[in-house]
C-alpha cells in the first residue's frame, strides 16, 4: 500500500463525488489499493433536514463496529421528536455497549484507542478523521472533532445531575457516534479504502 499523490487523490475524489447522490457506497476495483490523505477534523454540522433512511456510511460503520461486539441500536429518529439530532438525518447511530460490563467497556475503549491513535505518518486521531466521525459520546464523556477529540465531561440537557440521570442519557448503555456529512455518505477515505479491499 502506498500514499497516492494529490493528483491521483483528486481523480479518485472526483469519481467519488460523481456518485455522491447514490445511496450505496462507491465500488472501487479490488486491485486499486490506496492510502489516501487523512481528512481534516470536521466542524460541527448540525442536522437541518430529516431523512427517511440512514446514510450509507452510517450503516457501513455501524455494521463494522457491531462485528466487534454489542448491537446496532438504531439510527433514525422521528422528525417530530424535540431538538436537533444527527439521528434525524441518518448521520448518527447508537452502538449498544454497557459501560458497567467489563467486556463491553473493553470493546468500546479499545475502539477509542484505535480511533484516536496516530498513524505511521504522525497524523493524529487518524482513524476517527478517516471515518468522518464528528463526535462520540460514551460513559459521561464527549469526544468532539472540533476539540481534537479531547474528552470532556458530558451531561445531557435532559439531566439535572448524574446521580438522577438515566444510563441512557448518560450514554452508559451505548456509544453515540455522529458523522460528518461526507462521512455519513461514505465519501471519506476509510469508506473508499474499505470498498477497495479484496473480497474473500
Amino acid at each position: 500500500m502506498r500514499r497516492v499523490g494529490t493528483t491521483v487523490w483528486g481523480l479518485v475524489l472526483g469519481l467519488v463525488l460523481s456518485v455522491g447522490a447514490s445511496t450505496s457506497l462507491l465500488v472501487v476495483p479490488a486491485h486499486a489499493q490506496y492510502v489516501m490523505p487523512v481528512e481534516s477534523y470536521p466542524t460541527y454540522q448540525p442536522q437541518k433536514k430529516c431523512a427517511r433512511k440512514a446514510k450509507p456510511g452510517t450503516v457501513a460503520l455501524g455494521t463494522w463496529l457491531v462485528a466487534r461486539g454489542g448491537a446496532f441500536g438504531g439510527t433514525l429518529r422521528s422528525c417530530s421528536s424535540g431538538g436537533t439530532s444527527e439521528h434525524k438525518d441518518g448521520r448518527a447511530f447508537d452502538w449498544m455497549l454497557d459501560a458497567r460490563d467489563e467486556d463491553d467497556r473493553a470493546i468500546a475503549d479499545a475502539f477509542l484507542v484505535e480511533a484516536f491513535a496516530d498513524d505511521e505518518l504522525g497524523d493524529t486521531d487518524a482513524l476517527a478523521r478517516r471515518m468522518g466521525i464528528m463526535y462520540f459520546i460514551w460513559d459521561d464523556r464527549m469526544y468532539a472533532a472540533w476539540d481534537g477529540f479531547e474528552p470532556k465531561r458530558y451531561l445531557s440537557s435532559g439531566c439535572r445531575n448524574r446521580r438522577t440521570c438515566s444510563a441512557t442519557l448518560r450514554h452508559r448503555d451505548h456509544v453515540h457516534i455522529s458523522l460528518s456529512k461526507r462521512g455519513a455518505r461514505g465519501l471519506t477515505s476509510w469508506y473508499v479504502e474499505q470498498a477497495a479491499q479484496p473480497v474473500g
